[in-house]
């Protein structure tokens, strides 16, 4: 560990930090808030502005949950470039504190309850938490937070506690492997990571596909999925199904005018899951009229419909 390295959000000592491409972004292993990036200019006003402690233990909950998650390292802008694109997913403080921790006891209970599953390796396992490191864990503000929220989860019979010498010895019980398979048979929400692509799979728009939809999508800390590129053993109506429905959003291209976009689309409205509507600007009169109302992303060619595919899903999707 560098002892010259602090951490820009918690303000503790980093595993490591380094400088990516120019002066002006550090990136940050943080055994505490997980992994990120932060430009200069974020990282200055953030000193500066002396945010309040709630609000850095919450950009410190959500940075460590998406680190035990596995996404890609985000990286926290001073404010938000609609104009500008990013190879990398972007977030603002104010985003995070705003949009990105639970709004609710329940929903941080689900969500404390996923990060704990993850740190464990199999069944029975033992989680040591130690208060001073792993509030973000359960998304607890201090340490008080932590203790309610342990035994919160403890009441609902979904871990078992043992405090030992300063740390929790946590275990997930029966009935909280049992609420982990709930919760993931029904991720149609904000928790789920995927982007459904519905498009028509024509060889022409290969280029479409890989530098355009998925290239946006991924960028941007998504896993994108396009159905034919996928291997599975079921009725291919039935794992389209199952697909849309544990997707966060999806994308409904309309070049080629295929019926089975208009369907996937319609389902995943019906199911209350976001739409991001596309075509290629020169097909977008040949639409049908009950989907012309929609606001499009009208693309040209593939570097403009990843741009413009970026900036729509930021605009509309919360990370």
């Amino acid at each position: 560990m560098n002892d010259s390295v602090t951490c820009k959000i918690c303000g503790m000592k980093c595993s490591d930090g380094r400088q990516v491409g120019t002066n002006d972004v550090m990136e940050y292993d943080c055994s505490r808030c997980g992994n990120y990036s932060i430009t200069q200019e974020a990282a200055t006003n953030l000193e500066a502005a002396a945010t309040n402690k709630q609000d850095r233990a919450k950009v410190a909950a959500y940075l460590r949950e998406r680190t035990l998650r596995g996404d890609s390292r985000i990286r926290i802008l001073s404010q938000q470039s609609p104009n500008r694109a990013f190879d990398t997913p972007v977030t603002t403080v104010d985003e995070i504190v705003r949009d990105r921790f639970p709004r609710t006891i329940s929903e941080r209970l689900d969500r404390a309850l996923k990060n704990l599953y993850r740190l464990s390796a199999q069944l029975g396992d033992r989680i040591w938490l130690d208060p001073s490191m792993d509030c973000p864990v359960v998304f607890a503000e201090h340490k008080d937070s932590f203790e309610f929220i342990v035994n919160a989860l403890q009441e609902a019979g979904w871990i078992r506690i043992d405090p030992v010498q300063g740390t929790t010895e946590t275990v997930l019980t029966a009935r909280g492997l049992n609420r982990i398979a709930e919760l993931e048979r029904t991720v149609t929400g904000k928790d789920s990571r995927q982007a459904f692509v519905a498009m028509w799979f024509d060889r022409n728009l290969d280029k479409a596909w890989e530098d355009g939809f998925r290239k946006a999508c991924d960028g941007l800390g998504y896993k994108s999925l396009r159905m034919d590129l996928k291997e599975h053993n079921e009725k291919i109506c039935d794992a389209i199904i199952a697909e849309i429905r544990k997707s966060r959003f999806l994308v409904a291209d309309f070049t080629g005018h295929r019926g089975g976009v208009y369907f996937e689309a319609g389902y995943a409205l019906g199911l209350g899951i976001p739409v991001i509507w596309t075509c290629r600007e020169n097909e977008l009169n040949q639409t049908h009229f009950d989907t012309r109302q929609y606001n499009h992303v009208v693309w040209r060619d593939e570097q403009d419909l990843c741009e413009k595919l970026k900036r729509r899903i930021e605009a509309t999707i919360t990370i």
